[in-house]
């Protein structure tokens, strides 16, 4: 198209990150299944049932954080010693598809089970939500390993970043529909929010279809190497082969190995994001907005490796945004302390909540680009004919990583919150530590070489 009009539609389509990419409808039925499962993030694990689990649920102030850390841990547990092997065999098998939509159907039913929790019921909610966050958690391993036949390698941080960017503004029209939903039927109170987890089920569900109908078993040419075994014993003769063979993938081992310190830090922001906005002084509408906030600056945290991760290299991206989070969780420990300390003194008299806004802001921000560029980094050193098993491994470090929160709500239940979030930091300083030690040029090269 000519002149001025044509130049126009001509920028306007080059702002597309996506543009000139083959099979358009292949990355929009991945995008889209990263968009359907920020329903169980947000709702669920973010916002709502954490506080409905402890308010409604256990009804105990002592306990509430342990009990939840607890069933948390546990489902994280589970997902991270079956991840390797669910892995493994998805790529004997060829059922990488097969393993995302599974999962993410068993997730979305039992979201919708959570609604029929009633007061005093803790074994009941334990058995509904720790198979739903099993089954989420999977779903993430396999969704991340059709990155590297998604993308060039020179591509991954840009499809990565927009798909992660794209889900947040998902996030973002949840929190809108969610906070809309408290105003206009008055369900304000947590023993009120049970509609909410039927409508995150049926939302997973709706934009799973896409994902069904279009997304296609990735092309690995290799033929099947362990013929006539069942698919449990193929996972773990796989992961054995591979545990065997790191020495020659070392510096994605490395990276594996930073990912569980640092992705405390980010299961730490998920979980216990509403609870510690609850601590001062943040009701419902409020604690809503909050989050919201958080999730802005993350939509604006992954715009920066979707633009600039290929381009200025993984490592120095995940460095930059560790120390943004190193510097955030130390200010978030001493306004802790400042608060506490105020309290004590001044009983009665409330203290300023505006510097939890800038940190609100930062938190969310690390948590947008860090999670985004760690996905595409991992893909970068993956070998392609081994994406699911490397990412079921990523998926068991990310696990392991959750697990870890039990330390942070240990400390903050019996020791104090400041004292949590020093924990915090500590964990992504040794994250930051080893990273600096990963050399991504090496790495990829690895990856190319060809099938172990």
């Amino acid at each position: 198209m000519a002149g001025p009009l044509g130049d126009a539609m001509d920028e306007k389509r080059s702002l597309y990150p996506l543009k000139g990419m083959p099979h358009q409808r292949q990355l929009w039925s991945w995008i889209s299944y990263d968009v359907a499962n920020q329903s169980f993030t947000l709702i669920v694990n973010t916002l709502l049932f954490s506080i409905f689990f402890s308010e409604v649920v256990v009804r105990d102030d002592s306990t509430d954080d342990r009990l939840w850390a607890i069933t948390y841990g546990v489902s994280m547990l589970m997902a991270a010693l079956a991840s390797p092997i669910a892995g493994a065999a998805a790529d004997e098998r060829a059922w990488k598809k097969r393993g995302l939509i599974i999962t993410g159907l068993v997730c979305s039913v039992f979201t919708c089970l959570l609604a029929f929790i009633q007061p005093g019921q803790i074994w009941l909610a334990m058995l509904l939500y720790i198979p739903a966050n099993f089954a989420f958690s999977l779903g993430e391993n396999f969704l991340a390993s059709f990155l590297p036949s998604l993308a060039r390698q020179d591509q991954v941080g840009r499809v990565s970043g927009f798909s992660w960017g794209c889900a947040y503004f998902a996030a973002l029209m949840l929190l809108v529909l969610t906070a809309g939903g408290m105003i206009a039927m008055k369900l304000e109170t947590s023993d009120q929010w049970r509609p909410f987890f039927v409508f995150a089920g049926l939302w997973f569900i709706a934009f799973t279809i896409p994902t069904i109908l279009w997304l296609r078993e990735p092309v690995i040419e290799q033929q099947a190497e362990h013929s006539g075994k069942n698919v449990l014993t193929v996972g773990f003769i796989r992961l054995t082969e591979t545990v065997k063979q790191l020495k020659n993938y070392k510096d994605l081992a490395m990276l594996m190995l930073a990912s569980l310190f640092y992705g405390t830090g980010m299961s730490v922001v998920v979980f216990f994001a509403s609870k510690l906005a609850g601590e001062y002084g943040f009701t419902s509408t409020k604690m809503v907005i909050f989050v919201a906030v958080i999730t802005v600056s993350g939509i604006i945290g992954t715009i920066i490796p979707m633009l600039f991760q290929d381009r200025i290299g993984h490592r120095r991206s995940t460095v930059f945004f560790l120390m943004v989070w190193v510097l955030t969780a130390s200010g978030f420990a001493f306004y802790a302390h400042l608060h506490e300390t105020h309290a004590a003194l001044h009983d009665g008299t409330t203290y300023p909540t505006w510097p939890l806004w800038i940190i609100g802001n930062l938190l969310g921000f690390g948590l947008g680009s860090l999670g985004s560029a760690n996905r595409a980094f991992v893909g970068y050193l993956a070998p392609p004919d081994r994406a699911a098993e490397m990412f079921g491994i990523w998926g068991l470090m990310f696990k392991l990583a959750a697990i870890m929160t039990f330390p942070f709500a240990w400390m903050k239940d019996e020791v104090g919150t400041p004292q949590a979030l020093i924990l915090l930091a500590g964990f992504l300083v040794v994250g930051l530590i080893l990273t600096l030690f990963i050399n991504e040029k090496r790495g990829h090269a690895a990856a190319q070489v060809g099938p172990l």
